[in-house]
C-alpha cells in the first residue's frame, strides 16, 4: 500500500507536469470549479459501506449485494444532483461553458456507481498483492487515458472525458479481476446504514478539520498567506498522506478479522503502531529538522515564510503518528461513534483556536492551532482506546519511547549539522539539506539500534524488522 501510494504520487506529479504543457490554467479551472462542487456533493453522500463489509465477522451474498444496490443508488442521486447544479452552478462563477462539463460529470457518476463491490475482497482477505495491482493497474491506465486524449483534444473536455474514461477503467476491471456479479438487493441495507452512517459523520468531521485552517487563513489574511500555508501543510503532512495512511488501509481489514479475540488485536495493534512510530516519528521529526534549506532549495527564497509552519505542523503531524492507528481499532471492534466522538472533539478545538490564533498571531498562530488540537486530542483518544483494548500505559510506552528518544538524538544532530554548513546560495543550501538528511537517517539508525540494545533486545519493532530483513540479507550474501 505504501508502494502503491508512492507510485501514485510519481503518476500524479508528470501528469501534473505534462497536462500544464499541454492545456493553458483557464482548462484546469474550468474543471477544477466542476470538481468543487462534486467533491461537496460526494462528502455528503460519503457512507462507505465498504468499511462496512471489512469490518463485519460474517459476510453473505445478500451484503455484497445490498451495498453494491446502496452505491448505485447513491451514484444516481449524486448524478442527478450534480446535473441539476449544472446551471446554477454556472451562474455563480459566471461560466456558461461549466453547465455542459458539469452534465457529462454527472453521467459518469452514475456509470461508475455500477463498479463490483466484490472488490473490497482484497483487502478483507488480506490479499495486498490483488489490491495493489488492481489499483495501479486503474491508476497507471487513466494516466495514459488523459495523456492521450490531452494530446488530441488541447482543451478542458480532455480533463472532463479523462475522469469519464477513469470510472469507466474502475468498472471494467472491477469485473475482470473479481467473478462476483452483483445483482439488486436491499435486505441488508439497515445494517450496513446503521454501521456506515456513523463513518459517514467521521468523514464530515475528518474533511472540516482538513478545510477550516484553509479558510480561516484565507477569511483573515488573503490568498499570499493562504498559498503559503497551502504548500507547508503538504510538507509536514507527507509522513501522515504518504506513510500512515497507507498503512492503515492495509492493517484495517487485519485487525477486523482479530475483533474477536482482544488479546490477540491488543498484540497486534502495538504491533503496528509500534512500526508506525519507528518509521513516522523521525520522518515528521526530521521534516522540521531540514525545514529551513528544504524550503530553499525546492521552493526558493519567496516561500521563506512556510519555514516555521512546517516546523510547527510537522510536530503536530508526530502527534497524530502516535494515535493514527486508532480509527482502524475502533472501526475493527464494531464502534465507529467512538472514532466520531474523536475527531468531533478535535474539530471542536480547532476551529475557535484556528480563529482567535490566527487574527492574534498571523500563519504561525494557524499552525499553532493544528499543534494545540493534535496535543489535546491525544489526551482524550488514548484513554478511549487503552479502555476498549485492555492496554496498560506502561505497556504502549513500553514500545514507544525508543521512536521518541531516537527522533530528539537524531533532530539534536541534525541541528549541529546544519549549524556548522551555513548556506548563503541555492547550491549551498541543497548541499546543506543532502547533508542533514543523510546524518539524521545515520544517527537515528544507530539510536535505535542502541536503545534496543541496551534495552535488552525487548519485542517491538525493531525485532519484527529485524525478522524480516534477515531472510533479504541472507539471500543476497
Amino acid at each position: 500500500m505504501v508502494l502503491f501510494k508512492l507510485m501514485d504520487r510519481v503518476l500524479g506529479v508528470v501528469s501534473t507536469l505534462l497536462l500544464a504543457r499541454l492545456l493553458v490554467p483557464a482548462d484546469f479551472g474550468l474543471v477544477a470549479m466542476a470538481m468543487s462542487v462534486l467533491a461537496i456533493i460526494e462528502l455528503a453522500t460519503s457512507f462507505n459501506f465498504e468499511v462496512a463489509l471489512i469490518q463485519r465477522r460474517e459476510v453473505e451474498r445478500i451484503h455484497y449485494d445490498t451495498a453494491w444496490t446502496l452505491n448505485v443508488m447513491l451514484a444516481v442521486v449524486c448524478g442527478s444532483v450534480t446535473a441539476l447544479l449544472a446551471y446554477p452552478a454556472a451562474l455563480f462563477y459566471s461560466e456558461p461553458r461549466l453547465t455542459a462539463v458539469m452534465l457529462v460529470l454527472a453521467g459518469g457518476w452514475m456509470l461508475g456507481g455500477i463498479e463490483n463491490i466484490a472488490t473490497v475482497d482484497f483487502r478483507r482477505r488480506l490479499d495486498f498483492r490483488r489490491e495493489f495491482l488492481y489499483l495501479l493497474a486503474r491508476r497507471t491506465m487513466t494516466f495514459l487515458l488523459i495523456i492521450v486524449l490531452a494530446l488530441s483534444l488541447r482543451s478542458y473536455w480532455a480533463l472532463v472525458a479523462g475522469s469519464i474514461g477513469g470510472r469507466l477503467i474502475g468498472v471494467l476491471l472491477s469485473y475482470l479481476m473479481h467473478p462476483f456479479r452483483p445483482r439488486p438487493c436491499l435486505q441488508a441495507a439497515r445494517e450496513l446504514i446503521g454501521f456506515s452512517a456513523w463513518t459517514l459523520a467521521s468523514n464530515l468531521a475528518l474533511v472540516l478539520q482538513v478545510k477550516i485552517p484553509h479558510f480561516v487563513v484565507g477569511r483573515f489574511l488573503g490568498a499570499g498567506p493562504l498559498g503559503v500555508f497551502t504548500i507547508a501543510t503538504e510538507i509536514a503532512q507527507l509522513p501522515s498522506s504518504d506513510l500512515m495512511l497507507p498503512i492503515n488501509r492495509a492493517v484495517f481489514p487485519g485487525f477486523s478479522r482479530m475483533a474477536g479475540d482482544l488479546a490477540l488485536l491488543r498484540s497486534t495493534f502495538l504491533d503496528v503502531v509500534a512500526m508506525v512510530m519507528l518509521l513516522a516519528i523521525p520522518a515528521a521529526v526530521g521534516i522540521a529538522a531540514v525545514a529551513d534549506p528544504m524550503v530553499r532549495t525546492l521552493f526558493g527564497e519567496k516561500w521563506i515564510d512556510a519555514v516555521p509552519l512546517i516546523q510547527v505542523m510537522s510536530l503536530a503531524s508526530a502527534l497524530a503518528a502516535v494515535t493514527s492507528n486508532s480509527a482502524s481499532a475502533y472501526l475493527a471492534m464494531g464502534r465507529p461513534r467512538l472514532l466520531t466522538l474523536v475527531v468531533t472533539v478535535r474539530l471542536f478545538i480547532l476551529v475557535p483556536a484556528a480563529v482567535v490564533l490566527t487574527q492574534a498571531m498571523g500563519l504561525l498562530g494557524a499552525a499553532l492551532a493544528e499543534l494545540l488540537a493534535s496535543l489535546l486530542i491525544l489526551g482524550l483518544s488514548l484513554p478511549l482506546l487503552f479502555s476498549r483494548l485492555e492496554l496498560s500505559y506502561l505497556r504502549f510506552f513500553s514500545r514507544a519511547w525508543r521512536p521518541l528518544v531516537g527522533s530528539a538524538l537524531m533532530a539534536a544532530g541534525v541541528q549541529l549539522v546544519l549549524d556548522l554548513m551555513p548556506s548563503t546560495t541555492t547550491g549551498q543550501s541543497a548541499l546543506e539539506l543532502l547533508a542533514a538528511i543523510m546524518a539524521g537517517l545515520l544517527l537515528y539508525a544507530v539510536a535505535i539500534v542502541l536503545l534496543w540494545l541496551v534495552s535488552g533486545r525487548p519485542e517491538g519493532a525493531e525485532q519484527i524488522l529485524l525478522r524480516r530483513l534477515m531472510p533479504m540479507l541472507k539471500r543476497g550474501g
